[in-house]
């Protein structure tokens, strides 16, 4: 394996450090306690970006910025890899390995049971593609996996006569409603229920743990989508007991883009078929990292941004980013016109919200926040309560969202 730390690169006297390297942030914030209102800890930890200065970004749950040890790093070894891909950039996917013993202590499984894939698409469509279905076969998917997880399975129905249910959820759901619509639902041909841990879009945080549980006492299976709670809030694939929990490393951890995983139970593993043909072994985890070349440099690189999440700590920052949405839910509070959805457990409540306007799609809303007050939002996904999603992050303060408050407040009125 390359030696990364004393390699000099180019001729430029450019040293690339080490894949595992601690990444020590530019500004010290160990001296202060970092609880979610301490100004002085989360302005260090904002610093670490390198933000877009013509927008207020307030769209945690899409692709994320970048914090810049994790850019500097990427970059070191993308160079490194393009001096010769052979043998720099399959070394540099080397460190997979070390990624994958890391990673696995904060999804609390065994290192065996997770694989580094390249996002929570893949993951889904690795478990979708990869059972073995039979004609008459029942998937029962949440409602609101439309987006994505019911995409990878439309396919397969065609394919092989397997049958797509739909759990109605209604908006902002309780516990209780979420698991009823389920079981309602299920049948002696359910083999496989599919829902979302935080909702796209909504920010409802699913009771999977339940779901799970549903399903083994029927003698199903469960896929979580995990795209939006990964690194944003703490998980722990031992306690929520699913079979499936597929992520992306590039939103809320802040990895390169192209970077993701899929928790896959040991005694799963071998019944799941890879996307791709393998040189694994049936029971090996890593048979669904087989997909031919890719970037080493964005593989290397998710080590710093493991770094710099345990250097913020998943509690604390799963705490701030709640702190941040419950202040901007306080500033609306009463304000004509708008209209705040999420979680309504609040002791479930994570980081991300609907915001409703009366008189506005969420579209042009989208458009009129962007253009008119410089806030980055997205307002993609129409529906019942059409308007944008708002999910700020570590960079974000209470500045921000009270001028976000004062920008609805104004588009109210038009």
């Amino acid at each position: 394996m390359i030696n990364l730390e004393r390699r000099n690169l180019l001729g430029a006297g450019l040293v690339a450090a080490g894949a595992t390297a601690i990444s020590q942030p530019t500004r010290s914030f160990e001296v202060t306690t970092g609880d979610p209102s301490d100004a002085d800890f989360w302005s260090n930890i904002a610093h670490e970006y390198e933000l877009d200065g013509r927008y207020t970004v307030l769209n945690g749950g899409g692709n994320n910025p970048i914090p810049r040890s994790v850019v500097a790093a990427q970059t070191r070894y993308l160079r490194l890899a393009a001096s010769q891909p052979r043998p720099f950039n399959y070394q540099l996917l080397a460190y997979q390995e070390r990624h994958r013993t890391r990673l696995s202590k904060l999804f609390g499984c065994d290192i065996e049971e997770l694989a580094l894939t390249r996002n929570t698409t893949e993951g889904l469509n690795t478990v979708a593609q990869g059972l073995t279905w039979k004609p008459g076969d029942e998937v029962l998917i949440s409602s609101f996996e439309d987006a994505y997880a019911l995409r990878a399975f439309q396919p397969i129905a065609e394919r092989f006569g397997i049958t797509l249910t739909r759990a109605e959820i209604p908006l902002a759901p309780s516990r209780e409603q979420v698991l009823s619509a389920f079981s309602e639902k299920m049948s002696s041909r359910t083999r496989l229920l599919v829902a979302s841990h935080i909702v796209d879009a909504w920010g409802f945080v699913l009771p999977v743990r339940e779901l799970a549980e549903l399903a083994h006492d029927q003698g199903a299976q469960l896929l979580v989508d995990g795209a939006l709670s990964f690194g944003h809030i703490p998980v722990d694939m031992r306690s929520i007991g699913c079979d499936y929990y597929a992520t992306s490393l590039h939103k809320w951890l802040n990895a390169p883009l192209g970077t993701g995983a899929l928790f896959v139970r040991k005694d799963r593993i071998s019944e799941l078929w890879p996307l791709y043909g393998v040189r694994n072994d049936r029971d090996d985890v890593r048979k669904y990292e087989s997909i031919g070349t890719r970037d080493g440099a964005a593989v290397a690189a998710i080590g710093q941004a493991i770094d710099f999440y345990e250097h913020i700590g998943p509690k604390r920052k799963a705490a701030r980013l709640r702190w941040l949405l419950e202040f901007l839910i306080s500033e609306l509070k009463g304000a004509r016109g708008i209209e705040v959805i999420t979680e309504v457990d609040e002791d479930r409540r994570a980081g991300l919200a609907r915001i409703v306007v009366e008189g506005w799609s969420g579209t042009d809303l989208t458009r009129a926040l962007r253009e008119q007050f410089g806030f980055y939002v997205f307002g993609n996904f129409p529906g019942p309560k059409d308007g944008v999603y708002v999910s700020p992050n570590v960079f974000n303060d209470r500045a921000d969202l009270a001028r976000f408050r004062e920008a609805l407040i104004t588009l109210s009125k038009a």
